[in-house]
């Protein structure tokens, strides 16, 4: 089961970043430091359909990963809650491949699609960034998970510091988008080796 969970994360982080990269250079002229990685996946875009069916089964796969580790880990409340909301990250990616934003994510009369996918994306780094601080709390507790305490404040600071400006009114909008997801990347390789390091119930 642990195995499967950490493939999973790491799989996800490959699809996603290969996406990213690979609909950034099919997409004419398009900014990483000035757009959102939605843009790729958006309707109407040439890479639309792709980059968003990458969205689906990232999310998907990174779902799966938070679930697994809230069974594999402690059944603490904090891991729990925090892994909880981890997941809710993972439905969030997913989701926002289901309901693509509308063109280069306008939400000037945006559809029911491009309004939901400025919703599920919200709520899932905001869930993200809460999740990633109670999980390190949680483990403080215990001796082989004690590593991830301060990894979630390196993790966990900057992610909370530019979650708010991952917003259209934002000039570099993209950069925010980037340092965000590249510190939840992080976050899931280390809970992903610590999983894979410790036992089923650690001290």
């Amino acid at each position: 089961m642990r195995t499967l969970a950490v493939a999973c994360a790491f799989l996800s982080l490959l699809i996603f970043a290969g996406a990213t990269l690979a609909g950034s250079l099919a997409y004419p002229g398009y900014d990483h430091l000035r757009q959102f990685i939605s843009e790729l996946g958006a309707t109407g875009a040439l890479t639309g359909p792709s980059v968003s069916l990458a969205f689906i089964v990232s999310g998907v796969l990174l779902t799966v990963f938070w679930l697994i580790c809230a069974i594999q880990f402690p059944r603490t409340p904090l891991f729990l809650i925090g892994f909880g909301l981890s997941a809710l990250n993972g439905l969030g990616l997913m989701f926002g491949g289901v309901f693509p934003c509308d063109f280069e994510c306008e939400m000037d009369g945006a559809s029911l699609s491009g309004v939901l996918h400025e919703i599920v994306g919200g709520i899932g780094y905001l869930a993200a960034v809460v999740g990633v601080f109670l999980i390190g709390l949680g483990a403080r507790k215990h001796t082989a998970l004690r590593g991830l305490f301060p990894l979630s404040l390196i993790c966990g600071v900057p992610a909370l510091c530019v979650v708010w400006f991952v917003q259209p009114e934002f000039h570099w909008l993209g950069i925010a988008q980037r340092i965000l997801e590249t510190v939840f990347a992080v976050w899931a390789v280390g809970v992903a080796l610590h999983l894979r390091r410790a036992s089923a119930t650690p001290a």
